[in-house]
Parts: structure tokens; sequence; C-alpha cells
């Protein structure tokens, strides 16, 4: 990344202050990154060879809310892929329809922002073994109903467990489990892709009384 720094008060534009908690950058003061909004990674050379992963915490301001400041830390937490917007499904399922093909009713989002439409079971099984640790894979149900967002989102967390994050709709049909066998993580996922009644058999998940 290149290197800019600011002591006047103000970043040039296209760039934006942010902080460092530790790594390489963590003695810095004043450095600028692209922006505003804030990358959520940011990959640094180190001088003795390979790369320094910075990961976006949060955005604050001391004073001035025209001055946003990108607090990064090594150990923040992961960041999941962003939901496909309204608008954004309308553009890909013209743009599938202009391919000639049906209506595409799932895409499939890695880690690295790769978009699959309509993925199979294959695809989808090589997405999930692919997951590095702190990273997602994300499959989002592209449906006709009026409210909410219908989606699966799998973290591979440091701990060597997956966190499984289910979503019929709105927030009140939200619940999250979590499980150490990639096996049942798969399971679940492929039957969730396949529309199959049994997909939350595959998993635990807590009984609503569970929840505080």
């Amino acid at each position: 990344m290149e290197d800019v720094f600011d002591t006047t008060g103000r970043p040039p534009k296209g760039w934006m202050h942010a902080i460092f908690h530790g790594g390489p950058y963590g003695e810095d003061v004043g450095r600028c990154i692209p922006g505003p909004p804030a990358p959520e990674l940011l990959a640094v050379p180190l001088a003795e060879g390979g790369v320094h992963t910075y990961r976006l915490w949060t955005v604050g301001s001391w004073s001035d809310p025209e001055d946003p400041i990108a607090v990064y830390n090594p150990d923040g937490p992961p960041v999941p892929q962003p939901l496909l917007s309204g608008q954004e499904q309308t553009w890909l399922r013209g743009r599938h329809q202009r391919e000639g093909l049906g209506p595409v009713d799932l895409v499939a989002l890695d880690a690295g922002g790769r978009l699959v439409r309509d993925p199979d079971a294959p695809t989808i099984e090589s997405m999930l073994a692919g997951l590095q640790h702190r990273e997602h894979l994300l499959l989002q149900r592209l449906t006709d109903h009026d409210e909410g967002d219908w989606y699966l989102q799998v973290l591979f967390d440091e701990d060597d467990t997956y966190e499984v994050v289910h979503q019929a709709g709105t927030a009140a049909e939200h619940e999250a489990t979590r499980s150490a066998s990639q096996a049942a993580v798969r399971d679940a996922v492929l039957r969730w892709a396949a529309e199959q009644l049994t997909w939350r058999t595959a998993l635990e998940w807590p009984k609503p009384e569970d929840d505080s």
C-alpha cells in the first residue's frame, strides 16, 4: 500500500485517516488509507517478506464527522460478505435472462468476492472446503418475498469450528449455531440449497426458550 501521511488535519482527496493497533503500522501517526469507505482488509508488505493483514474494526471520528477515522486491528472481527440488495438482485436476474438462462434462484459468494449463480452441489462443497480461518461463505436465496432476506452464512473460525447463521425473512427469523463437524455443516448447507425440509436436522439449533 502506498505511503500517504497527513499532518495538517485533513487527508488528501480520496484518502482517510486510519489507526493501526499493532503490526508494522502500529507506531505510525497520520497515516492515510484509500477511502471512505475504508477497505475491510489491508495487506501490508513486511520487510522480511510476506504480508501482514489488517482487518477493519470500526470507523469513527474524534471530533469531526466529516473526517472519519478507520481503526484496524489484526484481531478484528471477520467481515462477512454483504447481501445482494434488491436492486442488485434485479440486475442479476436481468443478466441471467439476457444470457438465455432461466430464473436465478440462489447465489453463492465466497471470501474472495466470487459470485456463483445457482451453484450445484459440487461447487458449494468446493467453496465450503476452501474456506480459510476467519472466512465466510454466503448463500443467498433470491425470492419474490416482499420482506426480509433469506440466506445461510458459514464462518470458519480460528478454532476450527463453523458458525452457521440462518435468516428466513425478517430479523425475527434470524438464528445461529456452531458445529465442529465439517460434514454436518456441509449436509446442512447442501440440503438448504436444495430446499430440502430436513436441512435443519443436520445441526443442533438453540431452542427458542434458550434465547436471551
